[in-house]
């Protein structure tokens, strides 16, 4: 298909290069096709999703519980030093 040599009549009236043109653009076409029909949506938008939430959102509401917690112990200390 892209190999085939352009003669001088060809050369004049251009179809050999629309026509490959076209094919190729046809060709690009059926690749973003099959490229997208076999995706699957799980590994490609949920997985990248699940990594943000294990690698970024878990530590940071740990930290809040941590500091929830220490914060609670403090002010169990305060109520019975200053009011009992």
């Amino acid at each position: 298909m892209f190999n085939k040599k352009i003669t001088k009549d060809d050369a004049d009236t251009g179809d050999t290069c629309e026509t490959d043109n076209e094919s190729l653009a046809n060709i690009l076409i059926d690749f973003v096709k099959d490229e997208l029909l076999k995706s699957n949506i799980r590994y490609e938008i949920v997985k990248p999703i699940l990594i943000y939430i294990l690698y970024y959102l878990i530590p940071f509401i740990l930290l809040l519980m941590v500091l929830n917690f220490i914060t609670t112990i403090i002010a169990v200390y305060i109520v019975f030093k200053y009011l009992l």
